[in-house]
C-alpha cells in the first residue's frame, strides 16, 4: 500500500478540521454549561447530544485553555498539530496548572519548526518538550485517540525502556486506576464479543485472538495480585529465572507483532539488550 502527497494533504486537511471540531465543540460546552454548575444538567446536556461526559469536559477543558489567539497562531504557523497535541498542552500538572499554560513552549515549537521548514509537530515531540507522558488513563483506555502501544513505539529504545519503568513503579493510587481501565475493558469485550472473538463457526485465527485476550487477562491479574506495595526480594536464582521469562515475552511480543499484525520486526540493535524491568 502507498499514498500520494495528495493523499497526506488531504488527510491532513481532514484532521484539522476534527481538530477545529473538537474545540468548537469544547466552546459550545463553555456557553451551555458553567464550569461550576450542577454535573447532573452537563451530564444530561451531554446525553442529548449524544456525547461521552468524560469526553465533553477534555473538550471544555481544552477549548477553554486554547484561546482564540492561540488557535490563531497555529493556524498562521502553517505547521500542522493534532488535537492531540492541544489537549496535552492543556492537561492539568500535578501543581494545578496546565502542563504548558498559555501554550508558551507550543509557540516556541511552532516557530523553530516553521522557520526549519517542518511540516508538523507530532504530540511526542510536545510531551517531550514539556517533559511529561500522556496520561496513563488515556493510554489505557480502549476509546483513546492514542494507545499504550501507540505511545511506546513512538519513543527512541532508550526512552521507552525508562518509561516502561517509570510505569512498573508508579504509585498504588495509579495502580488502582490500571485496574479499573481493565476491568471496565473486559467487561465492554465480554458485553461486544462472544467467545470465539466475533462470533460464528471457530476458526485458527478466531482461537488465536481468543488466546491472546486470555493472555492480556492473565497479564493484568498477575499485576494486580503484586501491587507497587508489595515488597518483592529476589535471590540471584530468581532474578535469572525472571529475566529469562521476560526474554520470553519480548519474543511473544515480536511474535504478536510479525504473525498476527503483519508489523516489520524492530531493528536488531534496538532491541539487542535484554531489558532488566523486573525486581524494582
Amino acid at each position: 500500500m502507498s499514498y500520494t502527497d495528495h493523499d497526506v494533504r488531504e488527510g491532513r486537511r481532514l484532521m484539522n478540521e476534527g481538530c477545529e471540531n473538537r474545540l468548537v465543540i469544547g466552546d459550545k460546552l463553555l456557553t451551555v454549561t458553567a464550569q461550576g454548575g450542577p454535573d447532573t444538567a452537563f451530564d444530561q446536556y451531554c446525553d442529548e447530544i449524544g456525547l461521552n461526559p468524560k469526553t465533553a469536559r477534555q473538550y471544555r477543558h481544552t477549548a477553554r485553555m486554547c484561546t482564540p489567539p492561540v488557535r490563531q497562531f497555529v493556524a498562521d504557523s502553517g505547521v500542522h498539530l493534532s488535537y492531540s497535541a492541544l489537549r496535552e498542552g492543556a492537561r492539568l500538572a500535578p501543581s494545578g496548572k496546565p502542563y504548558d499554560e498559555g501554550y508558551s513552549t507550543l509557540r516556541s515549537l511552532l516557530k523553530e519548526a516553521s522557520e526549519a521548514g517542518a511540516s508538523r509537530i507530532s504530540a511526542p515531540q510536545y510531551r517531550r518538550a514539556l517533559g511529561i507522558g500522556p496520561a496513563l488513563r488515556d493510554l489505557l483506555d480502549p476509546s483513546s485517540d492514542t494507545t499504550l502501544a501507540d505511545y511506546l513505539g513512538s519513543l527512541p529504545p532508550q526512552e521507552r525502556d525508562q518509561a516502561l519503568r517509570d510505569l512498573v513503579e508508579k504509585k498504588a493510587e495509579v495502580h488502582d486506576a490500571i485496574k479499573r481501565v481493565m476491568d471496565e475493558k473486559r467487561r465492554r469485550d465480554r458485553e461486544m464479543r462472544g467467545p470465539e472473538c466475533g462470533g460464528g463457526k471457530p476458526d485458527k485465527s478466531a482461537a488465536v485472538a481468543r488466546d491472546l485476550v486470555r493472555l492480556s487477562d492473565q497479564g493484568a491479574a498477575f499485576m494486580s495480585r503484586y501491587p507497587p506495595s508489595a515488597s518483592l526480594a529476589f535471590t540471584d536464582e530468581q532474578r535469572a529465572a525472571c529475566k529469562e521469562v521476560l526474554g520470553t515475552l519480548d519474543v511473544l511480543t515480536t511474535w504478536i507483532r510479525v504473525r498476527v499484525l503483519d508489523d516489520q520486526p524492530a531493528a536488531t540493535d534496538s532491541r539487542a539488550e535484554t531489558r532488566d524491568l523486573v525486581g524494582v
